[in-house]
């Protein structure tokens, strides 16, 4: 079977056969960012947690992105396997601009430690091909490490592709700059 994908108006050729994936290598260049590339997504990303006296049994989760970047989120399961998640995104056309640097953008939720499941599931997603979502890393905190988060609030902070806007520490705000 052998799909025909248009982008910016040229052709791509994807041709799926017994579960393996082959792009027209004369294309590959002009079609690269189309197909998710994990780890160099990962690179992009820095986390940090602060102890900010948030409710207990449980965290501040906030995402910070900067405005001029694609929508990116963080899906949080409280159930492994389930369906069911709560969701912060921030990017160009979502979430709030931070009072302590007006170039950045950020969502934040709550998030409660469950009682009967053993850890708790954070999906970093971004919008990949068609503006379809994909999971670029999961981080799970597990059942014995939630008292290192209970009352704090977890930071993600996504920058752009190659911006290295987050490798300069002046360049983070906190959450009371938020």
């Amino acid at each position: 079977m052998v799909i025909q994908l248009t982008v910016v108006g040229v052709a791509a050729a994807i041709g799926i056969a017994s579960g393996v994936v082959a792009i027209g290598t004369t294309l590959a260049d002009k079609i690269k960012g189309f197909l998710p590339n994990n780890e160099a997504d990962r690179k992009e990303v820095k986390y940090l947690s602060f102890k900010d006296n948030q409710p207990v049994n449980g965290f501040r989760l906030i995402l910070v992105n900067e405005k001029t970047g694609w929508n990116k989120a963080v899906r949080i399961y409280t159930v492994p396997g389930g369906s069911d998640y709560k969701e912060v995104k921030a990017g160009d056309s979502t979430g709030t601009v931070c009072k302590g640097n007006m170039h950045l953008k950020y969502d934040s939720k709550r998030v409660d430690f469950p009682k009967n499941q053993d850890y708790i599931t954070l999906n970093l997603m971004k919008p990949g091909a068609l503006g379809i979502y994909s999971t670029v890393d999961e981080i799970r905190i597990y059942k014995d490490k939630f008292a290192d988060y209970n009352g704090s609030t977890f930071v993600v902070y996504w920058q752009n592709d190659n911006s290295g806007y987050f490798s300069d520490p002046k360049n983070y705000v906190s959450p009371a700059d938020m």
